[in-house]
């Protein structure tokens, strides 16, 4: 534990720390492979609680553990439920009744954000540490806007604006005109998209945060969607280099393929030969892009992660910070992919405990912990149909 002075005060600064190992992980995760390889697949649920379980009780705070207590058995009646669902919509499909799928796609359209939401409250209602779990609620009307109604918007009106671009592009007759304003529209819907993505995250934050409680302490946070849509944008500026080399590399290797292809005419072997020098060319287009996109993504990752801890608070003076950074995080990720591919896969333990101990070791708590008024709520998980539901989709991802 470090501390830090504000005026004359001063907060102590704690850290999470991970205290699993990547051979305790693995006896974990090559259990549940194997059982859930036997049982065909039906032991996934419970797999995917011990696992988690495993990261929660040797994650720790302040010298408290977490725990979590949910259980394989719920999370396998929610996809129980979920699987009659489907099969009753496959029966629809097989015997064209278009009303009723219709009808089952609306009511998912209407009530998915509603469960999502209903999972991450079992989820933090089975998360507890010194003996005080977590709560989350938030309103359908609130949760469906956040996950659907907003982001639709912004599409639809997106794809309109690119629409307007190309018909004016068509309409002009002009090859130049047509690349330009097809070049536009297509920059228009990319920035429509980052938009999106930026609104949808803050208000997403936003719900997640100021709906969340540990005990009966509430959590809080103000997060700008300039912010985000500052973050995403220049995310994606880092991809453009990526994608300008890919089509200096594929362009002229995609003319010149077809000028083969038209000189080797019906003969597949000269074809071939002719083309063997372009193959290479390709694949390393393809590792760029892949390359490209993981950059991007890294950075998105870390901009936004840190900015969602540095504006969350907890009752009682509470703060957070995180200190990840996009160096750090990109050589941990390329160096486990590969060691990942080398093993064939059998080192994934290491590299998610190698990965998780970073995240958590630069996750920051400041403030005096042991000062909390602590007070448990009295909220139980719910158990009504819809809810047993919901909790199929309880491992949709809260924060990071």
């Amino acid at each position: 534990m470090t501390s830090e002075t504000h005026g004359s005060v001063t907060a102590p600064v704690r850290h999470f720390l991970f205290q699993g190992s990547g051979k305790g992980y693995f006896a974990v995760w090559l259990v549940n492979i194997l059982l859930t390889l036997i049982t065909a697949g039906l032991y996934l649920p419970w797999a995917l609680v011990r696992a988690r379980r495993y990261f929660y009780e040797n994650t720790e705070l302040g010298g408290a553990r977490f725990s979590y207590h949910a259980t394989g058995r719920s999370i396998f009646v929610g996809w129980l439920c979920l699987l009659v669902l489907y099969v009753i919509f496959l029966i629809n499909v097989v015997h064209q009744n278009v009303g009723l799928q219709l009808c089952m796609i609306g009511l998912f359209l209407i009530f998915f954000p509603w469960l999502i939401t209903q999972g991450l409250r079992y989820q933090l209602l089975m998360t507890e540490i010194n003996g005080v779990r977590f709560n989350f609620y938030a309103s359908p009307l609130r949760a469906w806007w956040v996950m659907m109604g907003c982001p639709l918007l912004i599409i639809i009106a997106s794809v309109v604006i690119f629409s307007l671009f190309a018909s004016s592009a068509v309409g002009s007759g002009s090859y130049g005109a047509i690349f330009a304003m097809i070049g536009i529209g297509t920059l228009v819907l990319m920035l429509g998209i980052a938009i999106m993505q930026g609104v949808y995250t803050a208000q997403w934050f936003g719900m997640l945060v100021n709906n969340l409680q540990y005990g009966k302490l509430k959590f809080a946070g103000e997060f700008s969607a300039k912010k985000c849509i500052t973050i995403i944008v220049l995310s994606m500026l880092l991809f453009v280099p990526f994608i300008a080399v890919v089509l200096y590399i594929v362009i002229p290797a995609f003319f010149m393929m077809t000028q083969y292809a038209y000189a080797a005419g019906d003969d597949p072997e000269q074809l071939a030969l002719l083309m063997g020098p372009f193959y290479g060319k390709l694949m390393f287009s393809y590792l760029l892009y892949i390359a490209g996109a993981v950059v991007c993504y890294i950075f998105a990752f870390v901009k936004l992660r840190n900015y969602l801890y540095s504006q969350l608070t907890l009752e009682g003076d509470i703060r957070f910070s995180s200190t990840v950074t996009i160096g750090r995080v990109f050589v941990i990720s390329v160096t486990n992919l590969l060691v990942c591919c080398v093993t064939l896969f059998l080192a994934w333990p290491w590299a998610k405990v190698r990965f998780t101990r970073y995240l958590l070791e630069n996750t920051h708590v400041h403030g005096d912990l042991e000062a909390l008024p602590l007070e448990k709520h009295d909220v139980q998980p719910a158990k009504d149909p819809a809810n047993l539901l919901a909790r199929g989709l309880s491992f949709y991802p809260a924060a990071f």
